[in-house]
């Protein structure tokens, strides 16, 4: 391949990550990594309305531009053209994204290599392949940076990240309210939109039976996920029904501050599994082991976590497909599960060393 153009100095800079909340958590310190590179830069997030809002007040960027996904290529291009961007980095290789930033005259574009409309509109390419070796998201977006002249570290530190002051003071009073302020705050969030194969919901609602003879248990929900909480809610046998909450109308930013207060969440590999890796909130992450959903792809920000992958019977294809995806992830036991969020609970009533 040839040697990538040199890059000059951009004043104005465009960042595509216009897809779901885990995809932009896991590109937050290529973001910053921007920012310590060229701190004079003026820097623009184009973002999805659902997953945006995470930078509203956040140091990573000056602008947050909500995308609207109706528009096409040269719709979207017609926004970002008086804007005057003179590098764009397009995390979210994707057909539209590639031609709006071509068709929007921006000067220097970083696109990945591997799709063919990536290969033919960037100036700056990304030749990394992802899944042979796995690639982590965080090392795939730094790879962008890397290729617009922009120095990085390995393994760059956790973002900074500022709960919304008003968000924390909502979540906080709403738990409260449900659960009062006495032991443990366990987190469990059972839906995960199909971003990965799940738990079966009846071991969720077991698991939330056994955490309540512990300490508090939150259930929270996403958009369109009030059914499985019902679910879980007239299943769950506990014994202690006072001690188990259910939030289904949460903002981001709230559920963002929700987690933030929790002892130790239990989650699939989704949104809330990042967001938890960003505030840093002890989790347990349940994942599958399809070389698309791997850990090695999608585990959480930062290393205070337990991963647990379901396992596959010796000789068994990874490439397991949707429709048998619940009953792979039913191997991963009840006890194991609720042995780690224990474990990460008595952790963190240990004494500093």
């Amino acid at each position: 391949m040839s040697a990538q153009p040199t890059t000059s100095h951009p004043k104005r800079i465009l960042l595509v990550r216009n897809d779901r909340i885990g995809d932009l958590v896991l590109t937050l310190p290529a973001m910053e990594a921007v920012r310590r590179h060229w701190p004079d830069a003026h820097l623009t997030a184009l973002v999805s309305p659902y997953a945006g809002p995470l930078l509203l007040g956040q140091d990573a960027v000056d602008d947050v531009m909500y995308d609207e996904p109706a528009l096409k290529a040269g719709q979207l291009a017609r926004r970002l053209r008086p804007l005057q961007f003179d590098a764009a980095l397009v995390f979210n290789t994707n057909t539209r994204n590639c031609l709006a930033v071509w068709r929007a005259r921006i000067r220097q574009r970083v696109c990945w290599a591997y799709k063919p409309v990536g290969w033919l509109t960037a100036t700056h390419r990304v030749a990394l392949r992802r899944s042979h070796p796995p690639v982590h998201e965080s090392d795939f977006a730094l790879a962008f940076v890397r290729a617009l002249g922009c120095p990085v570290e390995p393994r760059p530190a956790l973002p900074a990240f500022k709960i919304d002051p008003a968000a924390r003071k909502c979540a906080l009073e709403r738990i409260t309210r449900l659960l009062g302020t006495g032991g443990p705050l366990f987190g469990v969030h059972p839906g995960n939109r199909n971003s990965a194969y799940n738990w079966p919901a009846e071991r969720y609602s077991a698991l939330v039976a056994q955490l309540s003879r512990h300490g508090r248990v939150l259930v929270t929900g996403g958009p369109g996920e009030h059914a499985l909480l019902e679910t879980i809610r007239r299943t769950a046998a506990t014994a202690y029904p006072e001690r188990v909450a259910y939030l289904c109308d949460l903002s981001l930013l709230e559920l963002a501050a929700t987690i933030a207060a929790q002892t130790v969440l239990v989650v699939s590999s989704t949104g809330p599994m990042h967001l938890a890796g960003l505030v840093g909130t002890p989790t347990v992450a349940l994942f599958s082991p399809h070389p698309a959903h791997v850990p090695a792809k999608w585990a959480p920000l930062g290393d205070n976590h337990t991963i647990l992958v379901a396992p596959l019977a010796d000789g068994e294809d990874p490439e397991v497909p949707r429709e048998r995806g619940t009953e792979l992830m039913s191997r991963i036991a009840l006890d194991e599960v609720l042995h780690a969020a224990l474990d990460h609970w008595q952790r963190s009533q240990a004494p500093a060393a």
